[in-house]
């Protein structure tokens, strides 16, 4: 068997290790390395842990390997602490639930709060989830009974209820918790200033607050924080985006000098207010790693698409929400609604802008690789989470491909852009960490998991929900304020315009290299 991906990960990186010494650890806001200097520099200064797991260790060097070490046990994602416990915030959304399933399946003790905002913000648009999902208490019910799994939950709003989140920590005493509660939509924070100040408000400020009770409760828990690729905009230029900051060899060349930019953030082009805050996140997250050692994984996520997990296919009382108004609906999943309801499919211009995709099932890999690799204290790191890159309109045909297979007629069409951005850019990811670092082996193909949502999708109970609200999908929040629907372009049928670039000769950037996605060229799975 292979090794596993952080099997030689210490005490340093474990959430047990409680850091001792003379070295003021908290504030120095030093790297190992520097530290380790400073101990053989100064024999007086010392660099011992006790561990909260094994205290008859008592004072110890930092330096068991999670193989080594009784309390880390292997499993197929790498080595997981035993009974590790995981708060998610934000549970109850797309996300937060199949996370928290897979992760109680897998045997860690999993908690969580949420303040059901994304239900009520759902309702507000006039729209419901169109896969039906029971209240939380029956959630929580019905996972134990078919998985088997206990999982805590409280209604908390980490925003205006920050002492009832530091009091669940300081019950529950979190070893990594996972920052979902946020409010996912640029389109909603571009409606107007009410939506902007809720959504900023909610986002940033609210994140600061956990920041402060992590520091004061749990400092050597790690957060495992959902950022966002819209973070970096799509660089006209063509220049990588890098995950987080520049590499090492990366130079700055201007008026006859150069530096060195290893190290540095990358630029930052937020495209709506949603994507101003989750930039505001980076930065606080940061400097907290900074100013007071908290350690932390800022994940520059892709587009998430699909209904899939092993866990929620179990029952469909485990599903977890499947969103298709124009404010919540990203962007594939919307497009297999729009195919069942008989909408043509809605591209903004040209239909060339380029994003990152991952399906629901890599996603939770990752979290799961991730969380239990913890980074070391005062860390601050990024991974850019994408399995693919694609255009949009290419991801048209490929829905309306796929529709035809269940005997639909899709067409599709070019509205008038409501964003503020270019129609057509260059866009090349670099993600490297989570497949070279952290094992990570993507498992879901475009094809499979759009066929998928259309078995879901197309099942009489569903679809009858999708037609109830069949209004709220067209897309009317413009980014210049205006309450309009977009223009009619064009429509056309799929296969017919000379734009389009066949799945199975598409080349994706994949894990920061320009090759052919696994797959593609077979029938452009």
């Amino acid at each position: 068997m292979n090794k596993r991906h952080n099997c030689d990960k210490t005490c340093w990186n474990c959430p047990a290790a409680i850091l001792k010494g003379n070295v003021d650890f908290r504030a120095c806001g030093q790297s190992k390395e520097e530290i380790k200097k400073k101990v053989e520099e100064n024999p007086n200064l010392n660099m011992v842990i006790e561990c909260a797991r094994r205290p008859e260790l008592g004072h110890f060097e930092p330096n068991i390997t999670f193989e080594q070490c009784p309390e880390w046990i292997e499993t197929k994602y790498g080595y997981m602490l035993k009974e590790m416990r995981v708060m998610i915030l934000g549970i109850d959304g797309y996300l937060g639930w199949p996370l928290a399933l897979k992760l109680s399946k897998l045997g860690f003790k999993v908690a969580g709060v949420d303040n059901y905002w994304r239900r009520d913000m759902v309702m507000e648009k006039g729209s419901h989830t169109a896969v039906p999902i029971q209240r939380m208490t029956q959630r929580l019910q019905s996972a134990k009974e078919i998985l088997g799994t206990n999982i805590e939950f409280r209604k908390i709003d980490i925003r205006t209820e920050l002492d009832k989140l530091r009091e669940f920590m300081e019950e529950f005493k979190p070893e990594s918790i996972v920052h979902y509660a946020e409010i996912p939509s640029a389109p909603y924070s571009m409606v107007d200033c009410n939506h902007a100040l809720k959504v900023q408000d909610n986002n940033t400020l609210g994140s600061l607050g956990v920041l402060f009770a992590m520091k004061d409760i749990v400092p050597e828990s790690s957060m495992v924080k959902l950022g966002t690729m819209g973070e970096y905009g799509a660089p006209l230029t063509g220049r990588p985006i890098f995950e987080g900051m520049f590499p090492a060899d990366a130079v700055l060349q201007w008026d006859g000098r150069e530096w060195s930019m290893g190290g540095e953030m990358t630029p930052r082009n937020p495209g709506s207010f949603y994507h101003v805050g989750k930039v505001q996140d980076t930065y606080n997250v940061y400097e907290a790693c900074r100013y007071w050692w908290l350690r932390s994984y800022d994940i520059m996520q892709g587009v998430i698409y699909g209904v899939h997990t092993k866990e929620m296919a179990e029952d469909k009382r485990l599903r977890t929400r499947f969103d298709f108004d124009e404010w919540f609906g990203t962007v594939i999943n919307r497009f297999v609604a729009q195919a069942v309801l008989g909408i043509p499919l809605t591209i903004y211009g040209k239909g060339e802008q380029i994003r990152g995709f991952i399906g629901l099932e890599d996603a939770m890999q990752c979290m799961i690789r991730l969380i239990i690799s913890p980074p070391e204290p005062g860390q601050y790191d990024v991974v850019n989470q994408v399995s693919a890159v694609y255009r949009i309109v290419d991801l048209a045909e490929a829905v309306a491909e796929v529709g035809k297979e269940f005997g639909i007629d899709v067409k599709i069409q070019r509205l008038e852009n409501p964003r503020v951005e270019p129609d057509k850019h260059p866009m090349e990811v670099v993600s490297k960490k989570l497949e070279g670092e952290f094992g990570l082996d993507p498992k879901i193909r475009l094809k499979e998991e759009v066929r998928r949502m259309f078995k879901v999708l197309t099942n009489p109970e569903v679809k009858k929900r999708l037609e109830e609200k069949k209004h709220v999908v067209l897309p009317k929040t413009r980014w210049n304020g205006d309450k309009l629907e977009m223009d009619k372009l064009d429509e056309y049928e799929p296969g017919t315009k000379k734009f389009k670039l066949e799945l199975k000769q598409q080349l994706d950037t994949i894990h920061g290299n320009d090759k052919e996605l696994k797959g593609i060229k077979e029938n452009g799975n």
